[in-house]
């Protein structure tokens, strides 16, 4: 059986990429593709502390509020059509496929439903959130299709979903939020295991963030993990098996990209594509994921929702954005020579006077900063237009502008490994990307009051 979807949501994924080195291409549009290669091992997800975490999922879920199905909403936010939500398993291709309109599955449900049913009721009784806990019977009257991975998906969270909960139990109906989030994740997975050429709106400013946040090495992993936990889901006779296949995902994925995953799930719920990616650099470790997002994917985490559409294959990203959502440390790679076309909404300035004089004050308790900081040794190898421009001076609380530069004026062994230089002088040795990547980092640690 072949089916169709209406239009381009879902990521295409080829077997056997575990081991192959990882490309991006940007197209805006504008001139030659810009061609990125990614080396293995080059990035690893951002660490996210668990009271970030559960202080940002809370402050998320504030704004939400849950369906009473879940599974609908989500699909609806991946612009996927409306169905029965159910899927089939095709043995000899290992592929995952949906059931076109108007097709059901046939016959009463199997004694294995049935059991899997019971054990998910029992299991929900036993964790004290008696009745359908995740909303998994809204659609179907046993446990089946979707049903099956995302209760193998709450089964491979664990600590996580705890986390979770312990951000939800505040609201009035903390379960109906977990479903929610629950959904969304779910849902997206089965974007990236049922494939088709792109993901496109709420979809690839999902992919973009998330590929900042752990990296291509681990996105690719949790694609290839899902579609093992698919087959294993779909073979599971017994709610037992299903918890192994779901924990051994749990061990793919891992804490901190678990979190992530959580996090962006969150803050999809109810949300528009833009209003994604409006939240995303705000979120804890986005310092850190915008310095993955440029080295990584060749985008500026701040405009991640200018991401267009998204299509993976075995061994390249392909991302069409708009021009202005392209780093700094990207232009200039295309083919053989730099990009002819100015980027819509960067601009640079020869100095920080004229930067100012342009762009206004920072705001009220807030100052410009410099993420490769002015310096004249910086002005003369880097130019000034390269540190006064939009991408490079940002907005900062003040407080925090002030300890950021005590820092950087300060000897600290710990960070330089010198007893004699300042953070400023053995900073302002390195290439212009070493200096931001620093830079950002600074930003995320000092908030953290880790340095």
């Amino acid at each position: 059986m072949r089916s169709r979807w209406s239009l381009p949501l879902l990521l295409v994924l080829l077997a056997g990429c575990g081991t192959t080195t990882k490309s991006v291409r940007l197209h805006t549009g504008h001139g030659e593709a810009i061609a990125l290669t990614s080396r293995s091992g080059d990035a690893a997800p951002v660490e996210l502390d668990e009271g970030d975490f559960v202080e940002a999922v809370e402050a998320l879920a504030r704004s939400v509020r849950p369906s009473t199905r879940p599974q609908e909403t989500a699909r609806r936010l991946f612009e996927m059509d409306s169905r029965s939500g159910s899927y089939l398993y095709e043995t000899r291709s290992h592929r995952v496929v949906p059931l076109g309109p108007g097709e059901h599955l046939e016959g009463e449900p199997t004694t294995t439903e049935v059991g899997l049913t019971r054990a998910y009721l029992h299991w929900c009784e036993r964790t004290n959130k008696p009745g359908d806990c995740l909303l998994l019977l809204v659609e179907s009257p046993t446990v089946t299709g979707d049903g099956r991975y995302a209760l193998a998906m709450a089964l491979a969270q664990g600590a996580v979903l705890d986390e979770m909960m312990d951000a939800f139990k505040g609201m009035s109906n903390p379960q109906a939020m977990m479903s929610a989030v629950l959904w969304t994740w779910t849902t997206y997975c089965i974007l990236l295991a049922v494939p088709e050429p792109f993901s496109k709106g709420a979809a690839a400013v999902m992919t973009a963030s998330l590929i900042a946040y752990v990296g291509i090495d681990t996105f690719w992993n949790l694609i290839v993990g899902f579609k093992r936990l698919v087959e294993e889901a779909e073979q599971a006779t017994t709610f037992d098996e299903l918890r192994e296949a779901g924990e051994r995902y749990g061990e793919v994925m891992g804490r901190n990209a678990a979190r992530a995953f959580a996090m962006l799930a969150t803050v999809a719920i109810g949300n528009t594509a833009a209003g994604i990616g409006s939240k995303v650099p705000m979120l804890p470790g986005a310092a850190q994921a915008a310095v993955q997002a440029e080295t990584q994917m060749g985008i500026r985490l701040a405009a991640v929702a200018d991401v267009g559409t998204v299509a993976v294959s075995a061994e390249t990203v392909t991302i069409a954005l708009a021009p202005g959502a392209v780093a700094m440390v990207a232009r200039g790679t295309g083919g053989s020579r730099p990009a002819k076309v100015p980027p819509t909404g960067y601009k640079a300035w020869g100095s920080f006077s004229g930067f100012k004089k342009a762009m206004g004050p920072a705001g009220k308790n807030m100052e410009w900063h410099h993420i490769v900081e002015q310096t004249p040794g910086n002005v003369k190898r880097f130019g000034p237009q390269a540190l006064h421009n939009t991408e490079n001076v940002i907005r900062l609380d003040k407080r925090l502008h002030t300890e950021i530069s005590s820092l950087f004026s300060s000897v600290r062994y710990e960070i330089t490994g010198s007893l004699t230089q300042t953070v400023r002088q053995w900073s302002s040795t390195q290439s212009y990307e070493a200096q931001r990547k620093f830079g950002l980092l600074v930003i995320e640690n000092v908030k953290k009051r880790v340095w």
